[in-house]
């Protein structure tokens, strides 16, 4: 597995990354954008796939793995 990993990305998320919010919940930006969630709020943190240090924070990796 790899090891934790803080982005200093600038790349523009993609379907892949991370919807996060206050709330807890997450989903895929991708879903997001479908409007699988539209029902929900848009304050939520876009996290990158490559951000594991922050995906482990919100107790999402693990969820992916």
């Amino acid at each position: 597995m790899a090891e934790p990993s803080t982005s200093t990305s600038t790349r523009t998320p993609n379907a892949e990354d991370i919807a996060f919010w206050p709330d807890g919940a997450w989903a895929r930006l991708g879903d997001v954008s479908r409007g699988d969630f539209d029902w929900k709020s848009d304050d939520y943190e876009v996290v990158l796939m490559e951000n594991t240090l922050r995906l482990r924070e919100l107790t999402v990796f693990d969820e992916l793995s």
